[in-house]
């Protein structure tokens, strides 16, 4: 009988990967959760076999009974779309609260009630039963120094602390899901990812030094890759999820070469972003761009395996490369570049 994954996120980037890459075999069924089972989304991927449960990642009892019979479970957790929420936004004001600190508590609450329902079924899951798509803890690994790099804090307080300090039989067969910089990341910041200078050229700016190589995921395509990568490894292993690694002007030159546009990189400051995305998004998101700078994009964690960490022990995950996502991409349809 075919074992069973309970896929979180399905209807996403990260989950939909996931769904791909189990479905082709055999010896696995899947059962995706999504909060609306009558989207376009979830009946597409019913017609693909997949078994679509409705849940809510704040609501307790409807994750209930949704991952019983699980040999697997791969969590992702969301604090983006709760962040540009504009009612969400309304309710931190009247909380007093950053919208920063109330997406945090949002995703902590997600990554809780996974973790107490998942917990109910350890006993049927797999040596390697639960995967968990988490970052650093910015706070911790930077002496305290980021006190406010939310959308990292909010995965690592849950994925490994509050797992690991609550559920200790779950974390024993927890395995970590580090994502790199996505590919398509450029759409929140488009006017400093492909910045329009005066000479036709394009010039992307961030607060990362030009030296510091970053790992970068194509999530649709590779997140499905890594996570079954970590079924062929020991429970409580952590890994870096990328398709390529690269210095932001190496891709912004391979952007170019692909496009036939000029290109160069500009090391700027959080400020910058702050002032070009007011609110707390810029600041948010350049302190990350800053943070990889100073610290590692995971802070060079001793226990996470890389790319050529999982080469060396003969494991090799199949990827995208970038210059693939590039040439795949419409850029005048989406609007980076002018017909």
């Amino acid at each position: 009988m075919a074992k069973l994954i309970v896929i979180i996120g399905i209807t996403g980037n990260q989950g939909g990967s996931v769904a791909s890459t189990f479905l082709k075999d055999a010896e696995w069924r899947v059962r995706g959760l999504t909060r609306n089972t009558q989207s376009q989304a979830s009946q597409a991927l019913s017609m693909r076999g997949v078994e679509m449960v409705q849940a809510n990642l704040h609501d307790i009892p409807s994750l209930q009974d949704v991952f019983k019979s699980a040999s697997l479970v791969f969590s992702v957790t969301d604090f983006w779309k709760p962040y540009f929420d504009t009612s969400n936004q309304a309710r931190a004001r009247e909380q007093g609260k950053s919208i920063g600190q109330y997406a945090y508590e949002l995703e902590l609450e997600q990554g809780k009630n996974i973790t107490q329902a998942v917990a109910r079924e350890v006993a049927g899951l797999d040596d390697v039963g639960f995967i968990a798509s988490t970052l650093c803890n910015a706070r911790e690994s930077s002496n305290g120094w980021y006190k406010e790099l939310w959308h990292f804090d909010s995965k690592a307080d849950v994925f490994p602390t509050y797992l690991q300090e609550q559920y200790p039989e779950l974390a024993k067969k927890t395995s970590y899901l580090h994502t790199g910089y996505f590919f398509t990341s450029w759409q929140y910041t488009p006017h400093r990812w492909f910045a329009k200078m005066s000479d036709g050229s394009v010039q992307m700016q961030f607060p990362t030094s030009p030296s510091m190589l970053v790992p970068h995921l194509h999530p649709r395509k590779d997140t499905g890759p890594w996570v079954r990568a970590l079924l062929q490894l020991p429970p409580q292993s952590i890994v870096m999820a990328a398709s390529e690694w690269l210095t932001w002007p190496d891709w912004i030159k391979t952007w170019g070469e692909v496009t036939g546009m000029q290109t160069s990189y500009k090391q700027t400051t959080v400020q910058d972003l702050d002032d070009y995305m007011p609110g707390g998004s810029g600041k948010e998101i350049g302190q990350m761009y800053e943070f990889s700078s100073e610290f590692g994009y995971n802070a060079e964690q001793k226990d996470t395996l890389m790319t050529w960490d999982l080469e060396k022990m003969g494991l090799h995950v199949p990827t995208s490369s970038l210059r693939e996502y590039v040439e795949a991409e419409d850029w005048l349809a989406v609007g980076v570049m002018a017909a």
